[in-house]
Formats: C-alpha cells, structure tokens, sequence
C-alpha cells in the first residue's frame, strides 16, 4: 500500500495499515506530518468530536489547539513506527496491466498493490497567473500572525482561510 499525504487522513490509513498488518509506505510533500493543521496559525483551536482511533489512541476532547493535534501525531508516527517519507512529492501514478500500481515521485518510485489517496486541498495553492506571485513577499499560509505587525498586509480570497487570516492579523 501506498498512502498519499500525512495529513489527518494519511495518518488514519496509515495507522489502521499498521493494525493490519500491511507492507505500506506514507508519502508527503509538505516536510513534517499534519497537513492542512500543520499550516494553521500557532495556538488555532480546532474543533473536533471525540474519536477513537487504532491502536488505543483517542482524541478525546472537543478543542484541541494546532500544537496539541501535531504533538499527538507526532507521538503516535513514532510510536507506530509510520514509515512515512516527508518530502516526496508524488508526480504520477500509473496502473500496470497485471493491476499493479507505480507511484512516482520527483525522488523514485513505489510499487503497490493498492494506493490511498489521503490529500488535503491545501498542499498545492491556488495561483492567479499573475506577475509577482512567486516573490519571496508572498504567502500563502499564515503561520504566525505576530510576524505581520506593523506591517501593511493584502489578503487576496474571500473563503474561510482568507476571513480568519484576516480576523488574526487585524488583532495585531
């Protein structure tokens, strides 16, 4: 099994490949596990429900902040022993006659059997083909809010990332 993304999904299909037993690899663009949560401002409450998940760990709580969520993931990679592989960027996957899958990625390839598709909508941003968007000035995750103060701000988008972007930059 090939997982794709280490986000909240990954990391569940990857700890219940664990439970069964299964030969599996986890691939990731971003360089640590998370995803989209690993891009949140620091100190963000997620709201969640609680939840079981295998091997005995649980999310027990309504709120967890951004850096409680990681720390759990984190611990629980490790302890799991998650082949995961932060860094790779997965480019292609090809289905071979015989059913077989081959993922590739800017490093390799992985073959598999089977291949879980676990991305998240925030790893590759929506661009608008316009000069200057690739200058180091641009950004498209606000991590933390405090390093923006004093400083004039354009927030391009009218979703949810762009109000609460807004809401926690107008607080500084």
């Amino acid at each position: 099994l090939v997982v794709v993304g280490a986000g909240p999904a990954g990391l569940a299909c990857s700890l219940e490949a664990r439970r069964q037993g299964l030969s599996f690899v986890t691939l990731d663009q971003e360089p640590a596990i998370g995803g989209t949560v690993a891009r949140y401002p620091r100190r963000k409450l997620v709201l969640t429900q609680p939840v079981e998940l295998p091997h005995g760990a649980s999310l027990d709580k309504k709120t967890y902040t951004k850096e409680e969520l990681m720390e759990l993931w984190s611990r629980l990679a490790t302890q799991n022993r998650l082949p995961i592989r932060n860094g790779e960027t997965v480019v292609g996957i090809e289905r071979r006659a015989e059913g077989a899958f081959v993922v590739r990625t800017k490093t390799g390839e992985h073959a598999a059997r089977s291949v879980c598709l676990a991305l998240g909508r925030r790893g590759t941003p929506v661009k608008l083909g316009v000069p200057g968007e690739d200058a180091p000035k641009v950004a498209y995750a606000l991590v933390d809010a405090n390093a923006y103060q004093g400083r004039r701000v354009l927030i391009v988008g009218g979703g949810e990332s762009a109000v609460e972007t807004a809401l926690a930059l107008a607080e500084q």
